[in-house]
C-alpha cells in the first residue's frame, strides 16, 4: 500500500492585482524508506561510539603506565594522544577519499600510530601483571581501527582512472588559484610597504629595478587600493614633492601611476581637469551644492576626484564628509 504524506510548497496567490508566494499544503506519495542509508548511518554512529570507548580505555590503561613517571593529569593527557593520533589520521584519510595517493599516506600513518598504541597497551598489561587485560585492550584498538577503515571504504566511491585524473586536475587548479590569491595579497602589502620606504629616499638613490621600458612614464592605470595607499604614503612622507617626482619614486618599486592620479589624491587637480568640467567660470558664483550637482551629473563618481575638483572651486577648507553627503543627496 502506498503511503501518503503532506507536503508544503510556495505558490503564487493574487488578490487585487498583488501577488505573493504563500504556503500551500498538498498530498503526495511518500517514498519508501532507504534502508541501506539508514543502516549505514547506524553503523557510522556505532563506529563513533566505539571510537569514543576505545579512547577512554586506552587513555585509562596507558595513563596508568605513564603515571609511574609523571603526575596523573599529565600522564592521562599524554595517554589520550595515542588513540587521538590514529583517529586524526582517519579524518585525513576521509578528507582524501577522492585522492588515492594522499589517502594511502594517511592510512599508513594511521597504522603506524595504531601499532604504537597497541604496543603501549601490551606493555602496560605486562608491567601491571594483567597480561590478559592488556591483550584484550590491544584488540579493542585494532577492532576499532578496522571498523573505521570499513566505514570509510563504504562512504568513499572509487573513480575510474579518467575521472580520477580529471578530479585531480580540477583540485590542482583550485589550489593554484587559492595560492595565487594569497601571494597577490601578500605582494600588495609588501609593495605598499616598499613604496612607503622609497618615498623617503632621494630620487637618485640606487634601486634594483627601474620603470618598465614598455610602459611610458605617466602611463594611466586604475588607482586601486594598492596604488592609492602608495601615493598617500609618498605624499605623507614628502608633501612638497612634485607629482612627477612621486610617479618616478613609485615606479622604482613596481607601482605604476600617473601625475593626474597623484594630483587628485593630493587634492590638487591640474588645469585640464578644471577646464574639462567648466569650473573656472563657477568660482565665486556657484554654491557648494551647485558645484557638486554639476560634477556628479558630468560623470565624476570617484570620491577623491570629486573632493579635489570641489576644493578647486571653493577652497581647501571644504570638508570631505560634506562633499560625500551632498553627492549622495544629488546623485
Amino acid at each position: 500500500m502506498t503511503r501518503i504524506e503532506t507536503r508544503t510548497q510556495l505558490v503564487p496567490h493574487t488578490i487585487d492585482g498583488r501577488t505573493h508566494l504563500v504556503p500551500h499544503e498538498y498530498q503526495a506519495p511518500k517514498p519508501p524508506r532507504d534502508w541501506d542509508q539508514t543502516i549505514l548511518g547506524t553503523i557510522t554512529g556505532a563506529a563513533i561510539a566505539v571510537g569514543a570507548g576505545c579512547i577512554a580505555w586506552s587513555t585509562s590503561s596507558i595513563g596508568t603506565l605513564l603515571g609511574q613517571a609523571a603526575p596523573r593529569p599529565v600522564a592521562y593527557a599524554g595517554a589520550a594522544v595515542f588513540d587521538t593520533l590514529w583517529l586524526a589520521c582517519l579524518g585525513l584519510e576521509w578528507l582524501a577519499r577522492y585522492e588515492p595517493a594522499k589517502a594511502a599516506a594517511a592510512h599508513r600513518a594511521g597504522l603506524l600510530c595504531l601499532a604504537i598504541a597497541v604496543l603501549a597497551l601490551g606493555i602496560e598489561g605486562y608491567t601491571g601483571g594483567h597480561i590478559a587485560a592488556g591483550i584484550v585492550g590491544a584488540f579493542i584498538s585494532i577492532g576499532t581501527k578496522r571498523l573505521w577503515t570499513l566505514v570509510l571504504a563504504r562512504h568513499a566511491r572509487r573513480l575510474d582512472p579518467l575521472t580520477q585524473a580529471w578530479v585531480e586536475q580540477e583540485m590542482d587548479d583550485a589550489g593554484a588559484q587559492v595560492a595565487l590569491a594569497t601571494i597577490r595579497r601578500r605582494l600588495g602589502r609588501e609593495r605598499a610597504l616598499a613604496a612607503a620606504h622609497y618615498a623617503t629616499v632621494a630620487p637618485d638613490a640606487p634601486t634594483t629595478d627601474g620603470p618598465d621600458p614598455d610602459k611610458p612614464r605617466g602611463h594611466r592605470t586604475p588607482a586601486d587600493a594598492t596604488v592609492r595607499s602608495a601615493v598617500r604614503a609618498a605624499l605623507t612622507a614628502d608633501p612638497e614633492a612634485a607629482p612627477d617626482v612621486i610617479v618616478e619614486r613609485l615606479a622604482r618599486v613596481g607601482i605604476d601611476t600617473d601625475e593626474d592620479t597623484v594630483r587628485t589624491l593630493s587634492g590638487q587637480p591640474d588645469s585640464r581637469s578644471a577646464t574639462l568640467h567648466d569650473l573656472d567660470a563657477r568660482r565665486g558664483t556657484d554654491s557648494l551644492t551647485d558645484t557638486v550637482r554639476h560634477l556628479v551629473r558630468t560623470g565624476v563618481t570617484d570620491d577623491d576626484t570629486l573632493l579635489a575638483l570641489v576644493r578647486y572651486v571653493h577652497g581647501d577648507t571644504v570638508k570631505a564628509d560634506s562633499v560625500r553627503r551632498l553627492a549622495q543627496r544629488v546623485g
